[in-house]
C-alpha cells in the first residue's frame, strides 16, 4: 500500500492508492470508518532523574510491543494542538494513539488524531484542536502490536553556554521546547551528578530556544548533568541531559603594571613579556597614543588594558624601516606558495642536514598546465645547494588542479652534513603549487598518502614546508600566511581591553588571536571594549578581528572596521556579542561576509547582538560587504551555535537604532552579483562514505572495507579518480585522520552519519571515534539501521539556532545550503531579497562511494529543519525547499525529509509564496521524490503569483491552515493568481482548512486552485 492522503472538501474522504505503478483507482471511505483510534497503552518510560517532576503525574496505560510491531525511526520534534507532525518508520498504519495533558484527568488522556497521509514508511497526523498543549506520547499500532513510544514537545536541551562555569556564574541552555507550553512563561531545570540528588533552578525564559539562570553557589565544583522538564507529562516530560562543569571560583591577585606616557613600543613589548614570564598580570596603558613599529604581541596570561572605555588609550602603528613584521600564518600541509610561474622566481631555504650522503628528493606539489597544452612542469624548475648548479626537478606531471596535491620523486641531491642554503628556481616558466620538499636518505623510502600521517623530520628524513622560505623573490608570487597585524594575542588567557587599535597600509589585520603552534588552540582569551580601524593592507584578507582556533574565547562591546570586520577561523564554546561591524570595501569586490567563518569548525558559539553599520558616506549606496554572516563546512562542521538578534544599523554613533539607514548586501558593481545571502550556511562538503552498511548496533555503524566500483551512471559530478582507493585499486571509504593533523582534511570527529534509506531512515548521529571500519557514535540510535541501510557520512550543519535576526536588502534572507540537519530558523525579519527569503537546499549531484571536499556538490541531507515565525517581504519566493539533483542520477530516496514551515508570513513574493520542488517524480516507477514529508501550516502568503506550490519531485506534503491573500498584483505573468498548486498528478498530499482571499477581503473566485488529480477549485472548508 502506498501513501494515503486526505482531501478535505465538502465530504471529507480518505484517498487510498494501491499499486502506484498500475495507477489503480481511488477508493473513498468515510473518515470515521477508515481511521479507528483505539486506546493504546505505553511501555516503559525513559529513565529520568529520580526526583518528582513538576506538574500532574502522567500515566499512559500499558501496551504490548511484539516482533513485527511498527518501528518509528525519526519524527518531528514538536506539534501543538491543531498542528501536524511527520514521522518515518516501518509497518506504519493509520492506527495512531496520542496521550497528552488533560484538564479533567491528572494522568492525562487519549486524544484522537487526524491522520493526513500514511504509508508503510511515512505518516503525517494532526493533533486535535481541543487537546491541551504539552508533551504527547505517540504510538502507532498494527496487527502485531504497538510501536515503542515517542514524545512530541519534550524539551531538547542541546548545549550549555558556557558549559564550564564558576560556582556563582550564569548558565544559558540552548535547544528547543525549553519552557512549559503553551505560553513558555516558566521553565524547569534540574542539575545533578549521576546517581546523586540534584538542585532545581527556575530559569529566566528568553524564548523556547534559550533559558538562563545563575548557579548562586548552590552547586559545589564537579561534573553535572543538566535536565530540563516540560512542566507536565511526569517522567515523559524530561529532556536531556547535557553536561555542565562547575569550577571553584578563584580570586587571583593581579600583578598590575602601569605604563608611563611616552613609553615606546619596544619598551611596552618588553613589559608584556616580563609580566608573562612571572605568571601573568595586567598592564595598563595611559590615555593618549602609544606608537608601535611592528606587531605588538600579548603573551599568555597578560591583559593589556586602556585607561578607560571610549578609546582614550590608543595603539597606533607607525613606520620604521628598520623593523619587520612577524608572519601570522603558521606553516603546515596544504599551504603552498602560489603564482610562482615566472622564469626567475626563486625561494631559498636553510636546512640542517644530519648526515652527508645522497638524498632522494620527494616533492608534494600540484599543477594544471593542461589549459596551456603542457603535460606538466617536469624539468622547468631546479634546486641548488649553496652556490652549486641547479639540479632539474623531474616527474612533475599535471595533477588535475592547483589544489590536487600528490607526491613525486623529483631528483637525487648530494647534501653535505651541516647547515646549507637550498635555492629553488623557476628557470623555464610554468606554474606549480609547492607544498613540501622531503629529503630521504633511504633510496627506497616512499611517502605515505593519506589518511596515513604526514612525514616528520628524523635522522634519515628532512621535511621542509615550502612556505618556510628565508627568501622569496617573485614577480607575482604569494606566500600563504602573509598576514600582518597590529596586535597579536598569542596565548591562553591573553586579553585586550578598552583600547583603540589603529593600523596603516602595511597591515591587513587589526587584532589577531591565534597560537604560534600550528595545531594549537588558544583558550580563555578575550577582547573587550576595543575599536579597530585604519587597517588598509591589501595582502590576504583584510580583517578587523581574526580569531583562529579559539576555545572559550569572548569578544564583546567592540567596534571593528575592515573588509571582513570579524573572521572566525575555528571557534568552540566562544561568545561574540554586542559588536558593531563596519565593513569597508578595501579592494576588488567585497569580502564574503561581515561575519565570516570559512571551512573551520564552529561549535557551541554564541553570536548575538551584532549590528552591521555602513561606513560614513555609504549609508544607502552599493553594498560594502557581500553577506551579513557566512559559515561553511570544510575542515570541520558547524554545530550547536546560537545566531540571534543580529542585523543592520545605521548612523554614526553606537546609539544608532536598528532599521535606520539599513546597509545593502551583495556584490560591488562590475563583480560577481550572485552573492548577497544574508545568513548563509554553505557546504564545502566532504563525503567519506556513501552506500550500504555492513552492519550496525545501538551506538555504531560498520562500513565496508572495500566495495565494487561505482557505476559510471552514478558518478554524476565526481570523477572516478577523485574516489578513495586502496593500494590494490579497490574503492574504499575515505578514512579521515583521528585527530587534526594539520592537513585540510577534517578529523573523524567532525563527521555525521545520516541514514538515507532502509531501516533507520531519517536519523543522524555524530561520529566520536573510529575502530577500523566501525564508527562509534555520540549517542544511541532510536532504531539502529541494518545491514544494507544506505548512509552518507559527511560534514554538516547540525542543530544550529538562527533566531530573531534582521536581514534586509540582499539576495536571500536565510539560506541552508547542503547538509543541514535539525536546524531552527525562527523569528527572523527578512526584506527585499533578490531571491528567496528562506532558501533550504538539499543536494544530490553524485552517488559515488566517496567525494573529496568540494563546494556545492555531493549527496547530503536536508532533514528535519524548522522554519517558524519568520517574516519575509518582497522576495522572489517567500520560502523555497528544494533539492539540487543531478539530472542523470536516479532518485531512490528523499534528500529533503520532514522539514516544517509554520507560522511564517511571506508578503509580495514575486513568484511563489512557498514552493517545494526537487528531482524525481512520485509517479515514476523506480523513482522517489527528493523532497518528502514537508509540513506547511499556519502560514500567510499575501500577494504572490502562486501562494503554495508543490512542484515536481515533492511528495507527502501537508498544506493546512494557511492563508492565501491576493490583494495587489505582483507579477503580471501569472494571471489569475493560484492559491494551491500541485504539479505531480501522482503525488500524495493533504490540503485542508486553508483560506483564500481576494481584493475585497473575501474569497471572490479570482484565485484558482490547481490541485491534481481532481483540480478542485472550491474553497476548502
Amino acid at each position: 500500500m502506498e501513501l494515503v492522503g486526505l482531501d478535505d472538501s465538502t465530504h471529507p474522504t480518505i484517498r487510498l492508492r494501491l499499486g502506484r505503478a498500475t495507477r489503480a483507482p481511488m477508493m473513498t471511505i468515510r473518515r470515521w470508518m477508515a481511521v479507528p483510534l483505539l486506546l493504546l497503552a505505553c511501555g516503559a518510560a525513559p529513565a529520568p532523574p529520580s526526583v518528582t517532576p513538576p506538574g500532574d503525574p502522567f500515566q499512559p496505560p500499558d501496551l504490548a510491543t511484539a516482533p513485527g510491531s511498527p518501528l518509528i525511526y525519526e519524527h518531528s520534534g514538536e506539534a501543538g494542538p491543531d498542528q501536524t507532525f511527520f514521522l518515518v518508520g516501518e509497518g506504519l498504519t493509520d492506527d495512531v494513539i496520542a496521550w497528552g495533558v488533560s484538564a479533567e484527568r491528572p494522568g492525562g488522556q487519549e486524544w484522537k488524531l487526524r491522520v493526513q497521509l500514511h504509508s508503510d514508511h511515512y505518516l503525517a497526523a494532526t493533533l486535535p484542536e481541543n487537546a491541551h498543549d504539552g508533551p504527547f506520547v505517540i504510538r502507532v499500532r498494527n496487527k502485531a502490536g504497538a510501536s515503542a513510544p515517542i514524545v512530541l514537545n519534550a524539551p531538547q536541551p542541546w548545549w550549555c553556554g558556557p558549559d564550564e562555569v564558576e560556582t556563582d556564574g550564569p548558565v544559558r541552555i540552548f535547544g528547543r521546547n525549553l519552557a512549559r507550553r503553551p505560553d513558555l512563561a516558566k521553565g524547569f531545570v534540574y542539575i545533578a551528578s549521576p546517581g546523586k540528588p540534584g538542585v532545581w533552578f527556575e530559569p529566566d525564559v528568553s524564548s523556547k530556544y534559550d533559558v538562563s539562570f545563575g548557579l548562586q553557589d548552590k552547586l559545589p565544583p564537579g561534573d553535572y548533568q543538566v535536565w530540563v522538564h516540560a512542566g507536565a507529562g511526569g517522567p515523559w516530560g524530561w529532556g536531556g541531559p547535557v553536561p555542565l562543569r562547575v569550577v571553584k571560583k578563584v580570586e587571583v591577585a593581579v600583578d598590575l603594571v602601569q605604563i608611563k606616557p611616552g613609553t615606546t613600543g619596544v619598551q611596552l613589548q618588553q613589559t608584556l613579556d616580563a609580566v608573562s614570564a612571572k605568571g601573568g598580570g595586567r598592564v595598563e596603558l595611559p590615555a593618549g597614543t602609544t606608537a608601535v613599529t611592528t606587531t605588538l604581541r600579548i603573551p599568555q596570561g597578560v591583559t593589556l588594558r586602556g585607561e578607560q572605555q571610549g578609546g582614550a588609550s590608543t595603539i597606533q602603528l607607525v613606520r620604521d624601516p628598520n623593523t619587520s613584521f612577524p608572519p601570522l600564518g603558521v606553516v603546515g600541509w596544504d599551504q603552498a606558495p602560489g603564482r610562482i610561474h615566472t622564469p626567475g622566481d626563486l625561494m631559498e631555504y636553510q636546512v640542517d642536514v644530519p648526515k652527508a650522503g645522497t638524498w632522494t628528493l620527494w616533492l608534494r606539489y600540484a599543477t594544471d598546465m593542461a589549459p596551456f597544452n603542457q603535460p606538466g612542469v617536469s624539468g622547468n624548475h631546479t634546486l641548488a645547494v649553496d652556490d652549486g648548479p641547479g639540479v632539474p626537478l623531474m616527474n612533475q606531471e599535471n595533477t588535475g588542479g592547483w589544489g590536487a596535491f600528490r607526491w613525486t620523486k623529483a631528483a637525487s641531491i648530494v647534501l653535505p652534513a651541516g647547515r646549507h642554503r637550498l635555492t629553488w628556481r623557476n628557470v623555464k616558466g610554468g606554474g606549480v603549487s609547492l607544498d613540501a620538499l622531503v629529503f630521504a636518505l633511504d633510496p627506497a623510502y616512499v611517502p605515505k598518502t593519506r589518511p596515513a600521517p604526514p612525514p616528520k623530520s628524523g635522522s634519515g628524513l628532512i621535511v621542509v614546508q615550502a612556505e618556510e622560505c628565508t627568501r622569496f623573490v617573485t614577480k607575482e608570487g604569494e606566500l600563504p600566511g602573509g598576514d600582518r597585524a597590529v596586535v597579536w594575542l598569542q596565548g591562553d588567557g591573553a586579553a585586550l581591553e578598552q583600547v583603540s587599535v589603529l593600523g596603516d597600509a602595511r597591515v591587513n589585520v587589526g587584532v589577531v588571536v591565534r597560537s604560534p603552534d600550528p595545531l594549537g588552540w588558544i583558550s580563555r582569551a578575550h577582547v573587550l571594549f576595543v575599536t579597530v580601524a585604519d587597517v588598509d593592507g591589501k595582502q590576504g584578507e583584510n580583517c578587523g578581528l581574526l580569531v583562529h582556533n579559539v576555545n572559550r574565547f569572548k569578544v564583546e562591546q567592540c567596534s571593528l572596521y575592515g573588509r571582513v570586520p570579524l573572521f572566525l577561523s575555528g571557534a568552540r564554546r566562544s561568545e561574540f556579542t554586542n559588536l558593531w561591524l563596519i565593513p569597508v570595501t578595501r579592494f576588488g569586490g567585497n569580502a564574503e561576509a561581515a561575519i565570516l567563518g570559512r571551512t573551520e569548525p564552529i561549535e557551541q558559539c554564541i553570536i548575538e547582538g551584532i549590528y552591521i553599520q555602513t561606513p560614513p558616506g555609504a549609508e544607502a549606496g552599493g553594498p560594502t560587504t557581500r553577506r551579513l554572516l557566512w559559515f561553511s563546512t570544510g575542515h570541520g562542521s558547524v554545530a550547536h551555535n546560537y545566531i540571534g538578534s543580529n542585523g543592520v544599523a545605521g548612523g554614526k554613533s553606537h546609539s544608532a537604532v536598528l532599521n535606520q539607514g539599513e546597509p545593502r548586501f551583495g556584490g560591488v558593481a562590475g563583480t560577481d552579483q550572485n552573492v548577497g545571502e544574508m545568513i548563509l550556511f554553505e557546504g564545502n562538503h566532504r563525503t567519506m562514505y556513501f552506500g550500504p552498511l555492513i552492519g550496525a548496533d545501538s551506538s555504531s555503524v560498520t562500513l565496508p572495507a572495500t566495495m565494487p566500483p561505482t557505476p559510471a551512471a552514478r558518478l554524476g559530478s565526481v570523477t572516478r579518480k577523485e574516489l578513495a582507493h586502496d593500494a590494490a585499486g579497490n574503492e574504499t571509504p575515505f578514512w579521515p585522520p583521528d585527530v587534526d593533523d594539520g592537513t585540510d582534511e577534517p578529523p573523524i570527529t567532525e563527521y555525521y552519519v545520516t541514514v538515507f534509506s532502509g531501516r533507520g531512515q531519517g536519523q543522524t548521529r555524530r561520529v566520536k571515534a573510529r575502530e577500523g571500519t566501525r564508527l562509534i557514535l555520540d549517542r544511541d540510535w532510536s532504531v539502529p539501521p541494518a545491514a544494507g541501510s544506505v548512509v552518507a557520512v559527511g560534514t554538516g550543519f547540525y542543530r544550529n539556532l538562527i533566531v530573531g535576526n534582521h536581514t534586509p536588502d540582499g539576495m536571500t534572507g536565510v539560506q541552508l545550503w547542503i547538509s543541514c540537519v535539525e536546524n531552527v530558523v525562527a523569528g527572523n525579519s527578512i526584506a527585499r531579497q533578490r531571491k528567496p527569503g528562506l532558501f533550504f537546499y538539499a543536494n544530490g549531484t553524485t552517488l559515488a562511494s566517496s567525494m573529496p571536499r568540494t563546494w556545492n556538490r555531493g549527496i547530503s541531507p536536508l532533514f528535519w529543519n524548522v522554519a517558524e515565525g519568520n517574516r519575509a517581504e518582497e522576495c522572489s519566493a517567500g520560502a523555497l525547499v528544494t533539492s539540487g539533483d543531478e539530472g542523470g542520477l536516479p532518485v531512490e530516496f528523499p534528500r529533503a525529509l520532514g522539514n516544517v514551515l509554520r507560522f511564517n508570513s511571506f508578503v509580495r513574493s514575486r513568484t511563489d509564496g512557498v514552493v517545494l520542488t526537487g528531482g524525481g517524480a512520485a509517479g515514476t516507477k523506480g523513482r522517489s521524490a527528493s523532497v518528502v514529508g514537508t509540513v506547511v501550516e499556519f502560514n500567510v502568503v499575501r500577494d504572490a503569483g502562486t501562494a503554495y506550490h508543490a512542484g515536481g519531485g515533492s511528495d507527502a506534503t501537508v498544506f493546512r491552515r494557511n492563508h492565501a491573500y491576493f490583494w495587489y498584483p505582483v507579477n503580471r505573468s501569472t494571471s489569475p493568481p493560484v492559491a494551491f498548486q500541485v504539479d505531480d498528478p501522482a503525488a500524495v498530499y493533504a490540503i485542508e482548512q486553508n483560506s483564500i482571499e481576494g481584493i475585497h477581503g473575501v474569497w471572490d473566485g479570482a484565485a484558482v486552485d490547481l490541485r491534481t488529480p481532481k483540480g478542485d477549485r472550491r474553497l476548502p472548508q
